[in-house]
């Protein structure tokens, strides 16, 4: 399926092959540091951009534009070499039939990232020992290729959350935070997201994911009427997954409904079936109030 969907596109778009996944984009704020401090981070934007832009993050023969990444970083204080910051990042996925259209996949904010960084630094990508910088970079780009191959091909992202998941791994061992085994149910942590990706019992709501994609979006583009109608059918599965196969708070689904919710009330404004924004508020009740807004218009 994979192979099929990026045949397509690339006769739609005219694309090339790449070993590489990403193109990112990276933008760091340096607003919150003294002067004297902005100096020595005067490169990181470059050589952070450089390194995921040159990286191959998986074995994977990328076929196909490589992934949309926009990633931004906060610098919120520094001592030496050693920085506190907040990382912000969206990876956007190429839509079929629709010329350059795109739709986000995956929206992120981190507030617990603390590391040393000096000017000019080269990066290794390297999967077996933890770099407060780079590798916690390398686990969310490793998140972003599995959730865009999960778009493409049932469980697709499989290869990529199992990498991430050993750098989670040899994180949580090294008490880096965010990444500690003990969870409280529904908290937001980069360990709990991978822990789900990476769980059996998660694989259900991760092929509806795909059929949003394939036989939503991507269908809409062929038919709007027949992708809106599956997109329906897809939100009512994801109301029996919640009912029926969740035991608590999820947080993969928590990101999922975070990453889709503008998208999710735009494409479902004015749709025959308003009962839709009973069931979006049902799966995502963080963001009644944007639903609320799109049902009333």
């Amino acid at each position: 399926m994979r192979k099929l969907l990026f045949t397509l596109v690339f006769l739609v778009f005219g694309m090339n092959i790449f070993a590489q996944e990403i193109e990112a984009d990276v933008t760091v704020n340096v607003e919150m540091l003294d002067q004297d401090k902005r100096i020595s981070v005067s490169t990181m934007e470059n050589d952070l951009e450089r390194y995921i832009n040159s990286t191959r993050f998986t074995d994977i023969e990328w076929e196909g534009k490589k992934i949309p990444v926009d990633i931004s970083i906060a610098l919120t204080g520094g001592y030496n070499n050693r920085y506190n910051a907040k990382l912000f990042i969206a990876s956007k996925r190429y839509l079929y039939g629709q010329e350059e259209g795109t739709s986000v996949v995956l929206k992120i904010a981190d507030n617990e990232w603390s590391f040393e960084y000096a000017q000019g630094a080269y990066f290794d990508y390297n999967t077996t020992r933890y770099n407060e910088f780079s590798s916690l970079i390398d686990f969310y780009m490793l998140t972003v290729i599995g959730f865009d191959m999960d778009t493409y091909e049932t469980l697709g992202g499989n290869s990529a959350f199992n990498i991430a998941r050993r750098i989670a791994g040899i994180a949580s061992t090294e008490d880096i935070p965010g990444f500690k085994t003990f969870i409280q149910p529904g908290e937001f942590t980069k360990y709990a997201l991978i822990s789900e990706l990476t769980d059996l019992r998660y694989e259900d709501l991760r092929i509806l994911f795909f059929e949003y994609y394939v036989d939503g979006l991507d269908m809409m583009a062929e038919d709007k009427d027949k992708g809106l109608e599956n997109l329906r059918k897809i939100i009512g599965d994801i109301v029996d997954y919640k009912q029926n196969k969740m035991t608590g708070p999820s947080v993969l689904l928590q990101v999922f409904t975070d990453s889709k919710a503008f998208e999710l009330g735009a494409t479902f404004e004015g749709y025959k079936d308003q009962s839709v924004f009973k069931d979006l508020k049902y799966i995502d009740p963080s963001n009644t109030t944007l639903y609320e807004r799109h049902e009333n218009k």
